[in-house]
């Protein structure tokens, strides 16, 4: 293992990443050559000083929202995402044991706890600087933009983990001490950002017509993800809904006010994503870590959701088995080529080798390797609409409806699937799911499982408020693959969809079934452990364990949400 990670400034923590990731890397973490420097950009300047600084600044922190613009970002993509959440949102499972570790479960070493860091301080550090000289520069709606992304990647870290030092990153302190804030004052922070931002991008039309070209000629050469100043202004909109319905639980009544202004002042009307193979001519870093490293293979409970479903897009998204697959006793129980299978999360892994059967198990498909990378899917903003009309009436009584088969056409729309067609229909106008289909393991049948969802696809007129939820939450997480993060927050927030349990050897702090509520803090270094010691568990309220719930992460009051299932299923009630 490389040296410990130290703590120097804000942005150190990010090349300490670096040395995490030969962990992980390609699956052997024994690759020294891989520990090359994460590349952040234009180097240690505090403020843009020119036009150019700046859009470039702009590009760069577009290309670290998930942070795929590096040399190595697949690597990164992996310590951040895949490793861990992507398990705990039910998408992907691991395939192998990592020197001892076991990303499937809850265990993994303590630097993956940094991995979904990197990808806020890269932001940091590409956009602070526009949004500190976009006044003097003139170019106050670049600064607007660079905003909104540094809020969205700093609502990604405050949902993993909980407090972080808002306003001491925001102001860029060099050096320890920094002071944790709680979520909730986070959340009003990012609200009052989102707000200003998107208000500069409300006004630009009434600017003078020469710095409008200005502007515009900016985002023609170095938007690559929203494409306009309106389409800027609607994606910021469009994640302060997003946290509006995270606090739906703990705050409903500002909750519904804060998801009210946000849709009135309008939302996206596409989705916004990074198209990897256009701008840094790689693959989707997903299909890195499957295809080309076999280090991640499709959930099980992805794959007996979907089948329970008739997922008719399953196979534009996942291949089958690449090879024979054989039991413990050296049988083929599925030949080659068979079926969609996916791993179960949870189960113990061996190294990644010839007597490795879950390598063989579905990948990501050929075709995934060029999808976009998606930041806020179009489905997304329909998907939480429809939430948003069920517990409070915003829309009027059909926008529950409505938005929901917006969803569900714009999730089809991603794999070319019309609402006019057959497969279209057919999926709608399931009233149930098909219970009869239950998680087999071609490998170890201890590992079969019967499969937990039953709702349908089609939203009934007998359906009570819980039985909606539910259904708009799993077509919500269908939609969203694989973002995995978002997925999670859903999970932790509703219960839905009923994903199957992970056994815990992690912190042994949830007992085996219950659902993993964040992840810890690393307090391998010393700094960094004497500010989560000083302010961190304050503001956390509560011990720095996986068990440790969120401020937004609280039983729903309405009565709608299951998210304290795995707590009464792991206990037997």
């Amino acid at each position: 293992m490389k040296g410990n990670i130290m703590k120097k400034t804000i942005y150190s923590s990010v090349f300490a990443l670096a040395a995490a990731v030969t962990l992980v890397g390609c699956g052997d973490p024994l690759l020294d050559d891989l520990n090359s420097n994460i590349e952040v950009g234009s180097g240690d300047l505090s403020m843009a000083e020119t036009y150019e600084q700046a859009a470039g600044m702009f590009l760069t922190a577009q290309q670290k929202m998930h942070d795929v613009g590096a040399s190595n970002g697949a690597h990164i993509y992996q310590v951040q995402f895949n490793i861990h959440i992507d398990n705990y949102s039910g998408y992907m499972a691991g395939t192998q044991n990592f020197s001892g570790n076991l990303p499937s479960t809850y265990r993994y070493f303590a630097q993956y706890c940094d991995g979904p860091k990197a990808s806020f301080f890269l932001v940091a550090q590409a956009a602070l600087p526009v949004m500190r000289s976009a006044a003097q520069l003139n170019l106050k709606e670049l600064g607007a933009m660079c905003n909104i992304m540094y809020c969205f990647s700093a609502l990604e870290l405050s949902d993993v983990y909980g407090p972080f030092p808002w306003t001491d990153y925001k102001n860029d302190v060099q050096e320890p001490p920094v002071t944790y804030e709680p979520m909730d004052q986070i959340y009003d922070s990012l609200f009052v950002n989102l707000k200003d931002a998107g208000e500069i991008l409300k006004n630009f039309n009434n600017t003078p017509k020469e710095h409008q070209d200005t502007i515009n000629t900016i985002l023609a050469q170095y938007d690559k993800i929203c494409g306009s100043v309106d389409t800027w202004r609607q994606f910021s909109n469009s994640i302060r809904l997003r946290m509006a319905m995270r606090m739906s639980n703990v705050d409903p009544t500002r909750a519904k006010a804060e998801a009210e202004a946000a849709i009135n002042d309008g939302l996206i009307e596409k989705s916004i994503e990074y198209n990897t193979m256009a701008i840094n001519g790689t693959n989707h870093p997903l299909a890195f870590i499957s295809t080309l490293w076999n280090d991640t293979r499709m959930n099980a409970s992805l794959e007996n959701i979907m089948k329970r479903l008739n997922v008719p897009f399953m196979d534009k998204l996942f291949k089958m088995n690449s090879d024979d697959i054989r039991n413990e006793d050296g049988e083929v129980t599925m030949t080659a080529n068979s079926a969609i299978v996916g791993v179960p999360a949870g189960i113990q892994l061996t190294p990644r080798d010839d007597n490795n059967q879950y390598t063989k198990y579905s990948g990501v498909s050929d075709a995934f390797a060029s999808f976009p990378l998606a930041i806020f899917k179009l489905s997304e903003r329909y998907f939480l609409q429809a939430e948003a009309a069920l517990r409070w009436g915003i829309g009027g009584a059909a926008a529950v409806n409505i938005n929901y088969l917006n969803g569900i056409v714009a999730m089809f729309d991603d794999y070319d699937i019309v609402q006019t067609d057959e497969q279209f229909r057919n999926y709608w106008n399931q009233k149930e799911a098909d219970t009869t289909i239950d998680y087999v393991d071609p490998h170890n049948s201890r590992n079969n499982k019967k499969g937990l969802i039953s709702v349908g696809v089609i939203l009934d007129n007998s359906d009570d408020d819980r039985t909606k939820l539910e259904k708009i939450i799993t077509q919500k997480w269908l939609s969203m693959f694989p973002m995995g993060l978002e997925a999670w927050n859903d999970l932790r927030r509703t219960g839905y969809p009923r994903i199957f349990p992970v056994n815990d050897i992690g912190d042994g702090s949830l007992g085996n079934g219950r659902m993993i509520r964040r992840i810890p803090w690393n307090m391998t270094d010393a700094a960094a452990a004497q500010d989560v010691n000083t302010s961190g568990i304050e503001a956390l309220g509560g011990s720095n364990l996986m068990r440790t719930t969120l401020w937004w992460d609280v039983e729903d009051p309405s009565g709608l949400g299951d998210n304290r299932r795995w707590e009464t299923e792991a206990a037997g009630q």
